[in-house]
């Protein structure tokens, strides 16, 4: 296929994709690339680390503590512990937007009587 430039064009013209096209292939490639790394670690790894087996550990007895009912559990620790902490961080981001919505009514106000 011709362009205006008279010259021929194909799929694989690396300078006339630009730049985007060679950095769009490279993150591609990269994808690709830690994709089979991933599959082959899977099929040929090896024995879990102490790490995992420890987090493995971990995660059963927080379901044997909070049951299979992780949304209810999650929700009773934020209700308990987590929202009675935040209520003063709350109060004072309150504060600052009202503070702030103020002095932008009290511009409003001074523009509209410089006019």
């Amino acid at each position: 296929m011709e362009n205006d430039r008279g010259t021929e064009e194909t799929w694989t013209d690396w300078e006339g994709g630009g730049r985007s096209t060679q950095i769009g292939m490279f993150v591609g490639l990269a994808v690709g690339a830690g994709l089979l790394v991933l599959i082959l670690r899977k099929l040929f790894g090896s024995k879990p680390t102490p790490a995992e087996e420890i987090s493995d550990r971990l995660s059963e007895q927080a379901v044997s503590l909070f049951g299979d009912e992780p949304l209810s559990a999650g929700r009773a620790i934020l209700s308990e512990k987590v929202l009675p902490e935040m209520k003063p961080v709350l109060r004072a981001l309150l504060r600052e937007i009202e503070a702030s919505v103020a002095q932008g009514f009290k511009r409003a106000e001074r523009a509209i009587d410089d006019i």
